[in-house]
């Protein structure tokens, strides 16, 4: 029988594969963008309600940065990916994602819950990656406002 977080954890490889893997980028942001959510989801399976709003609130913004940039930097052609191509993504994804549900490993020690204020499950367990992805938001959106800034010189 599957567990919610074997569900979970499949969904996530799932979406992740497929936001490499689609050609059209509206299609891979949105795939992106479900990744985000089944992570926070797993986060909250996990018993890590910070750690899964953290992850909705930094989703939003690189989210928004990428339809951005996926929208106006990328030039609209007519070919489309062929439905045997996104099967086989998926299998190949699912197929990746089968020793996370075979194997038996234990998380035991990260369930056990903690008595932590806001300010240091924030800062002291998740400082690093809220500011690498805070940093990555940041350099995406300047790097779209700079792509936008030439094409206007241009245009």
């Amino acid at each position: 029988m599957f567990l919610y977080e074997e569900i979970l954890a499949v969904a996530l490889v799932v979406s992740a594969f497929l936001a490499v893997h689609f050609e059209d980028t509206t299609h891979a942001v949105i795939s992106f963008g479900a990744m985000f959510t089944v992570l926070s989801a797993l986060y909250f399976a996990l018993n890590t309600p910070f750690a899964a709003l953290f992850q909705l609130v930094i989703a939003v913004g690189t989210i928004a940065v990428f339809f951005l940039a996926g929208e106006m930097l990328t030039p609209k052609k007519e070919s489309r990916q062929k439905l045997r191509n996104i099967v086989l993504g998926v299998v190949i994804a699912v197929a990746l994602s089968l020793p996370a549900i075979l194997l038996d490993l234990q998380a035991d020690a990260l369930m056990n819950p903690h008595n932590l204020s806001f300010f240091s499950a924030l800062w002291e367990y998740r400082a690093l990656d809220v500011i690498a992805q805070g940093v990555v938001i940041l350099v995406l959106a300047l790097g779209v406002a700079t792509v936008l800034k030439e094409r206007r010189k241009e245009g």
